[in-house]
């Protein structure tokens, strides 16, 4: 009966959450009072200030010069975007053009919207990361199908976010010339005989990305409902793929979404070594479903990637991948590359796979999900906030009620619990008539048998493992906890570091877990330097 209640009253009211209006993109119909100044003298005056830039004679100047030609063009580009027309008419009128798309340059006519990124509030994230330079910061928004409707793999639900800078270039003969650098990518510009730093605000496009993406919006439904977003499991990037680059694979954790990591990616992203060097993966996945069910799907998903990458170009960047994972994803990453052996089968079954009475679908599935390959390509791993031992919280009772409602896909549901569970136990070790559903929530106890099973597991050679874990300030460990992960359970040997915060379980959101991040990064920069010949 409080189980009935329980489901009734958290199902419509975590779908009214979630759905609560669809955001669009700033538009702009007129030009804003306060640039409403004539073209030819906001034009003039940029000139002035873009030959004093130009100018190493002027280097003391060039602070002041800077500040004047970005207000200046900013008051230009409202001009630009505001009123009919496209982008190349509007241009036109004002006596300006712009240049090519080509390497440098984005082509803002294939973007559905262009805004500067002053007007994407970002107070969601904990830090405004800004790089002083010359321009304009924008936002380029590029839409993609909403969550639940299929896309081209690997493209991120509901829409892509660019970051851009907006330049307005008087070299050269003709009319000025707009430039809408991408400033992921690009980090300086020339003026005449000087390179300057473009202006950058990294965080708005992260912020602008989740105002109107729908994944971190389902966080509920995506555990209590996790069947109806089983088609948004997949591997994300966040640029293409680039086969000179390191993917770094960012892995969440229960009632969470890719955003757990927003703050870290705020955090990395303005650093030119990090862009320059490495690119992101994320991987989604409802998470109602047991961890060992969500390792299963990230070996297959990440494998598919990894074919689809070697495509591109070599793999020598691809076999140097680092993950880092939150919380349950640690779990979903350490299986993932661990070699289970026999070992996670045999927690369950006491006869050879080939001997249980089951349908060829359930043996495979039973076979995908604890008697595989681990993934190759991770050299390094890091854990935030992992339980390793599981976590005591899954056995209370109000973990018990919240499992109790879950409703697992019929893969789980019917296949596994029961052609599997039931009408096998007695070839499954320990269960009786009528086991307990398998959920999230129970396979994250001490007790869970795939939990128990992971642990006889030693850590791989050939990968190096940090860990961060939170100790909420206290300062108490090793009594520590985070509040739902106690230290005994976050931490893991060997690895080689592990660090203590002061943040409960929401240790991506903390300042020192990303800076040690960079670090890690940094190090597997170096590391593999030393490596090459």
């Amino acid at each position: 009966m409080t189980t009935s209640i329980l489901r009734a009253a958290l199902i419509p009211c975590t779908f009214l959450l979630c759905h609560c209006g669809v955001p669009n993109p700033p538009r702009c119909a007129t030009v804003p009072k306060s640039s409403r100044l004539p073209a030819s003298t906001l034009i003039g005056h940029a000139r002035q200030q873009w030959d004093i830039l130009g100018n190493p004679a002027r280097k003391s100047d060039w602070q002041v010069a800077r500040t004047s030609y970005n207000a200046s063009v900013a008051k230009l580009f409202d001009q630009l975007r505001c009123g009919p027309g496209d982008w190349d008419s509007r241009a036109a009128a004002l006596g300006t053009r712009i240049a090519p798309p080509g390497d440098k340059q984005t082509n803002i006519a294939n973007i559905d919207a262009v805004f500067p990124a002053s007007e994407v509030d970002v107070r969601r994230i904990n830090h405004h990361e800004i790089t002083p330079g010359v321009g304009v910061p924008l936002v380029g928004w590029k839409e993609t199908t909403p969550v639940g409707v299929k896309r081209p793999p690997f493209h991120l639900p509901n829409g892509f976010p660019y970051n851009l800078t907006a330049t307005l270039d008087f070299d050269g003969s003709g009319p000025p010339t707009w430039h809408f650098s991408k400033r992921w990518l690009f980090n300086d510009c020339q003026i005449g005989k000087t390179k300057h730093t473009l202006a950058s605000d990294w965080t708005a496009p992260n912020a602008f990305f989740w105002k109107m993406c729908d994944l971190d919006d389902l966080k509920i439904q995506n555990v209590l409902m996790p069947e109806r977003f089983m088609e948004e499991t997949g591997i994300y990037f966040l640029q293409p793929y680039d086969p000179e680059k390191i993917p770094l694979v960012l892995v969440h954790g229960l009632v969470s979404s890719p955003d757990a990591f927003k703050n870290i990616i705020n955090e990395i992203a303005p650093e030119p070594w990090f862009r320059e060097k490495y690119q992101i993966w994320l991987y989604n996945y409802p998470t109602g479903n047991p961890w060992i069910y969500s390792s299963m799907k990230f070996r297959e998903l990440m494998r598919e990637a990894c074919a689809y990458a070697r495509t591109k170009g070599d793999d020598r960047n691809l076999n140097r991948m680092v993950v880092v994972s939150h919380s349950m994803g640690g779990l979903i990453t350490r299986s993932s590359v661990t070699d289970p052996k026999t070992v996670l089968y045999d927690t369950y079954f006491k006869s050879p796979v080939d001997q249980l009475g089951v349908s060829p679908p359930t043996r495979e599935l039973i076979t995908k999900a604890t008697l595989y390959q681990p993934l190759t390509e991770p050299k390094r791993v890091v854990f935030l906030a992992v339980p390793h031992r599981g976590s005591p919280m899954a056995n209370r009772w109000f973990a018990g009620l919240i499992s109790n409602v879950i409703r697992l896909p019929k893969t789980l549901t019917v296949e596994l619990l029961d052609k599997t569970v039931t009408t096998v136990a007695d070839v499954v070790d320990g269960v009786d008539d009528k086991p307990a559903l398998p959920t999230s929530i129970n396979s994250l106890s001490p007790a869970d048998k795939a939990t128990v099973g992971l642990n006889q597991l030693a850590l791989p050679a050939g990968i190096e493992f940090h860990s961060v874990v939170g100790d909420r300030g206290r300062n108490d460990t090793p009594r520590s906890s985070d509040g739902i992960v106690p230290y005994w359970s976050s931490s893991v040997k060997p690895v080689k570091s592990e660090l203590i915060v002061p943040s409960n379980h929401s240790v991506p959101d903390n300042a020192l877990a990303a800076q040690e991040l960079k670090r890690i990064l940094k190090l597997h920069l170096d590391e593999g330097k030393s490596s090459q010949p």
